[in-house]
């Protein structure tokens, strides 16, 4: 048998698979380009450490299973997920932006929700806008 027949014979017979997954990646890339840094960040960490899929499940308290999901980039992880990796690797998952985000209570009648020493990635808060009030008429 030659490559081209073995080719042939081991062919997928429909690409209904294909088709579904590209549309399914296409669907939920806003959320999945998160879960695939996640998981190579993990990863990562894992490595450095020498920590195993199944040790990880331990601290995690869940299956080696479900850990292979979440390093495979195809999990929506809860912000809980994210925490208890973080504290399972002993590492700054998220970045210490979200962290350090100490807001200020909205001062009476200035609009001002945030002190400017506080904006995370350039977020800069708008002032409250007030009720619009009809035109008036003469």
């Amino acid at each position: 048998m030659n490559t081209l027949d073995f080719l042939k014979a081991n062919e997928h017979k429909s690409v209904d698979a294909f088709i579904s997954k590209a549309q399914y990646l296409k669907e939920n890339w806003p959320w999945l380009k998160y879960s695939y840094a996640i998981a190579i960040k993990v990863r990562r960490r894992m490595k450095e450490l020498g920590v195993t899929q199944k040790e990880l499940a331990r601290r995690l308290e869940c299956t080696q299973q479900h850990i292979s999901v979440l390093l495979g980039g195809r999990a929506n992880m809860t912000l809980e997920t994210l925490a208890k990796l973080e504290q399972a690797l002993s590492f700054n998952l998220i970045g210490n932006g979200l962290q350090d985000f100490n807001y200020a209570l909205q001062e009476e009648g200035t609009g001002v929700y945030l002190k400017t020493s506080d904006f995370v990635d350039g977020y800069k808060p708008r002032k409250k806008k007030g009720p619009k009030r009809p035109p008036t008429t003469l």
